[in-house]
């Protein structure tokens, strides 16, 4: 057998580009003969055990069934290993030895993302995660001065948590990000331009500044700046930037992510062109641009650019 094909191969995972617009994306039949499949593959393997709750509850619904196999567990349960994937691609990157270029063609990620996609477009979402995944508007809105320190002081509040759960299905134990007022771009306005020595380690650095980094985490992006002046680059914030899409992506709106890219790749793409690295302080905007979105969109070559342009903070220094 070829090493590339070998079970535990040492070549790098590879992946296919995600068509889903077209195609058996969106087949329903389809969709479920391959959920049976993989979760077969699993289920003779349960090397995936110890990462997310996916893993235990499939092992589960197998374990209680009749058969004790895949084909005993009832279709409509698939949908409740789904709910527990959140896309990280540990599974992926770091256990399965199904990957391609293995024959077997496992890519569990992408699958969950999949089925989340056909059950947005059926409208099976609740009013909750619609409003938490829309970080631009949520962060708009809790960022205003009065409401942000009403909004965190109401958050530790237990009976005010308690009536969250019951309302929107927010967990009262749930621990909930502080919302500042003054964001990272309002304090970058003031912020004086540092002087760069010579150095042959200078270079050009572009910040996405993410919304979590933006209005919830401000002095970790602080942080970064004074990290990245300190080593003698040039830094600046992206004029302007929305969500990269990955909570609309975890919740299976492909749509609204491409809508998110539209915005964001022309901001983007002009940095790069002018010699500009782009770094982002949270690893799963880095994650959507260096590889979601290539594969979400793998037809747009100005993607492709800015995807070999952007960075993890810890991977640029």
């Amino acid at each position: 057998m070829k090493n590339e094909s070998r079970e535990g191969g040492v070549e790098a995972p590879t992946r296919h580009p995600i068509d889903w617009k077209t195609g058996e994306f969106n087949d329903e039949n389809s969709l479920f003969n391959e959920l049976e499949r993989v979760y077969d593959i699993c289920h003779g393997c349960r090397r995936c055990v110890n990462l997310c709750n996916a893993f235990p509850t499939l092992f589960d619904l197998i374990d209680e069934s009749d058969t004790f196999e895949v084909d005993g567990v009832d279709k409509q349960d698939y949908s409740k290993v789904v709910e527990h994937c959140y896309l990280c691609d540990l599974c992926y990157m770091t256990k399965c030895p199904y990957v391609p270029p293995h024959e077997w063609n496992v890519d569990f990620p992408h699958l969950m993302l999949r089925a989340k996609a056909q059950n947005f477009k059926k409208g099976n979402v609740v009013a909750r995660d619609k409003i938490l995944t829309s970080t631009d508007k949520v962060g708009s809105f809790l960022g205003i001065p009065v409401i942000a320190q009403a909004s965190n002081v109401a958050n530790k509040i237990k009976p005010v948590r308690k009536v969250m759960e019951k309302t929107l299905g927010i967990h009262a134990n749930a621990v909930l990000p502080k919302f500042y007022s003054n964001s990272l771009r309002k304090s970058f306005k003031s912020k004086k331009t540092n002087k760069l020595k010579e150095s042959k380690y200078s270079g050009k650095v572009a910040l996405f500044v993410t919304c979590y980094g933006n209005r919830n985490e401000p002095d970790v992006v602080k942080d970064l700046i004074a990290i990245l002046e300190h080593n003698n680059f040039d830094v600046k914030l992206v004029e302007q930037e929305k969500c990269c899409g990955m909570p609309k992506m975890e919740l299976g709106d492909l749509e609204s992510v491409e809508k998110l890219k539209d915005f964001n790749i022309p901001q983007l793409l002009n940095l790069v062109e002018d010699g500009w690295s782009i770094v982002a302080p949270i690893p799963s905007c880095v994650l959507m641009f260096k590889n979601e979105l290539p594969m979400i969109l793998n037809e747009n070559e100005d993607i492709k650019a800015i995807s070999e342009a952007f960075f993890d903070p810890f991977e640029y220094l």
